[in-house]
């Protein structure tokens, strides 16, 4: 099937939909977006919100794409990506691990750190990879952490259905520690202050770009990689990259 002919498919298992009143070689498209991880990619009142959602609609535009956000919970967005139902999903980090399951563009939509958290409570020393071995460890469903700590078998999981769960666990003792992305684990921290004051950084497992996972198996995906491609390097370029950096700092 053509790239064309899969951009005027209307039913809900494509996602490549014809655009009304377009301009000519603009198309519309829909794409998945993480809806529960605050302040990256989050749902208000049903719409999806955050840092990198305003990164990736301002990179379609710039690439002429209309997109429609699909908010899903993030495991489940990337299950429709590896059927093929949807064409990308984000914010994924690339590594060993997820580099031969998906199409990627070129450069990270961002960067951000994991920190690995402990109770206010606990130890102060800092803690690193080595030390969480033997640890019961509080990670998120669907997240990768890296193929240092995903690839070990001394690591001992324990999967939440979101970070406010796995911060929750720490704090009632359940794990002894729980891995975070900083950002997140700060905004947690404001909007739920008594929990917030429960739980440190206790240091830092890695600093990673995050990406769009472009499927393999949806036909035209790779066409839709260059389109990003040149709408997120003209972003950069123009200024908006910064822009809306600035008002999510």
């Amino acid at each position: 099937m053509s790239l064309r002919r899969a951009l005027v498919l209307g039913s809900l298992a494509s996602v490549l939909l014809p655009t009304v009143h377009a301009k000519p070689g603009t198309i519309k498209v829909q794409i998945g977006a993480e809806d529960d991880w605050r302040p990256y990619a989050y749902t208000l009142s049903g719409k999806p919100m955050g840092f990198s959602v305003e990164l990736v609609q301002a990179a379609w535009a710039a690439a002429g794409v209309e997109v429609e956000l699909v908010a899903l919970p993030y495991a489940r967005c990337m299950r429709e990506v590896e059927a093929g139902k949807l064409p990308a999903c984000f914010n994924t980090l690339r590594d060993s691990r997820t580099e031969d399951k998906y199409l990627w563009h070129r450069h990270p939509l961002f960067r951000a750190r994991i920190g690995i958290y402990g109770r206010a409570d606990g130890p102060s020393e800092p803690v690193n990879l080595q030390s969480l071995k033997g640890k019961r460890i509080g990670v998120t469903n669907g997240y990768d952490y890296g193929s240092a700590f995903d690839d070990d078998p001394a690591m001992v999981r324990d999967v939440a259905n979101s970070d406010l769960t796995s911060l929750r666990k720490l704090v009632a003792g359940r794990v002894d520690y729980a891995l975070v992305y900083d950002r997140v684990a700060n905004e947690i921290a404001v909007n739920n202050q008594a929990l917030g004051q429960q739980f440190r950084l206790r240091g830092t497992l890695l600093e990673t770009g995050l990406y769009l996972s472009f499927s393999k198996r949806f036909e035209g995906a790779a066409a839709l990689v260059q389109r990003f491609d040149a709408g997120l390097e003209t972003i950069r370029k123009n200024g908006e990259y910064a822009r809306i950096e600035a008002r999510w700092r």
